[in-house]
């Protein structure tokens, strides 16, 4: 059984702890060299709090620091850091006074030649999630950020996934089973939906759904599990049943292995067929 390829569970506490750890290994490292370090790529996403583990190719080692220089002569092989040329001038700040980084926009722009298309959107996704503890920036400053640069490695694969990248969304899952989604050929699915719920006459916002087949996916993380979440699940569950909507939630176990999302999305895609087919779903 083949297990899935993204690692991409972890608690804004564990996004947190990561950042503190990374931002320690970066002044210990800046400690260690009279060179003027400026961290990015990988290392830059990480100090902004993103743990979702992504697909790197073999000529990039996640486990060391990442800096950029701008110069290719300025190229240097300090001990567990890797260090890249980047031709497009750096954007850089300081996050304290020691620790000098590139721009989050810059960041993801620098990985793009490292990562499939998934992990791309994955970060993109991160990056512009609707989270105000992680969210970073936005699709149109990354566009204009995109316009201003010109071309770089990756940026063909880059252009593609911020196509399919959806800004305000609400973890790395979500962004998963949007991608697996239309791998299948599934329709587009509509990212942190409003929901009218004619019983109530109110609307609910679901996670993700396909709006012309009234077919719900959403997420069910370990905090769905706490009693008044729960109970409060339950409730819009029922009352989006009533309203015409089937909701199909997803958990960690669907993410295991390719298997499980395989039957997950045979499921979903049969009620999208019962829709069509008969404008309602049966019970």
């Amino acid at each position: 059984m083949e297990s899935y390829a993204y690692n991409t569970f972890f608690t804004l506490d564990e996004a947190r702890d990561l950042a503190q750890k990374t931002l320690e290994q970066c002044r210990a490292r800046s400690m260690r060299t009279s060179q003027e370090l400026c961290f990015s790529h990988g290392t830059r996403l990480q100090l902004a709090g993103m743990t979702a583990t992504l697909n790197y190719k073999p000529n990039y080692d996640p486990n060391k620091l990442h800096v950029t220089v701008d110069g290719a002569e300025r190229l240097s092989n300090l001990t567990e850091t890797q260090c890249h040329y980047w031709g497009h001038g750096i954007d850089q700040t300081m996050i304290d006074d020691l620790i000098a980084v590139v721009s989050v926009e810059q960041a993801l722009c620098q990985i793009a030649q490292f990562v499939d298309v998934e992990s791309m959107v994955i970060a993109l996704d991160w990056a512009t999630c609707r989270n105000e503890h992680l969210k970073q920036t936005t699709k149109d400053k990354i566009s204009l950020f995109l316009a201003d640069i010109g071309r770089f490695p990756g940026i063909r694969l880059f252009r593609k996934a911020l196509s399919l990248c959806r800004e305000n969304t609400d973890s790395p899952q979500e962004s998963i089973l949007r991608l697996e989604s239309v791998k299948r050929g599934l329709p587009e699915l509509e990212v942190n939906a409003p929901i009218y719920l004619p019983l109530q006459n109110k609307e609910v916002v679901v996670d993700m759904v396909y709006p012309n087949d009234h077919v719900i996916l959403e997420y069910d993380g370990r905090y769905h599990y706490d009693r008044n979440r729960w109970e409060g699940d339950i409730e819009k569950r029922n009352n989006l049943s009533f309203a015409g909507y089937k909701t199909f939630p997803a958990t960690r176990r669907t993410f295991a292995t390719t298997q499980n999302l395989d039957e997950y999305f045979r499921i979903v895609g049969s009620a999208i067929a019962e829709y069509r087919n008969t404008g309602s779903f049966s019970q």
